[in-house]
């Protein structure tokens, strides 16, 4: 277990926060470019664009548990 937080992050707190569905917006945008842009690369695109949320997801969630650790240990 060389990364604690990241295996607590993918394992428990991941799969609570599930993912957020497309808007029919969004899903009307992207059904236009799988259009031009063919399937395998919106794919690519929407992997990519999650992954980089997920990424993001992290650094919050390792940002508040140290903000949290911090705070108890201020506590006397």
């Amino acid at each position: 277990m060389q990364e604690p937080l990241r295996e607590i992050f993918d394992v428990i707190y991941a799969d609570r926060a599930g993912c957020h569905p497309m808007t029919k917006e969004e899903s009307a945008v992207w059904d236009c470019a799988r259009r031009i842009l063919g399937g395998d690369m919106i794919d690519r695109l929407i992997y990519s664009q999650s992954r980089s949320l997920s990424e993001g997801e992290y650094e919050m969630f390792r940002e508040g548990f140290l903000l949290g650790v911090q705070l108890m240990l201020e506590v006397k």
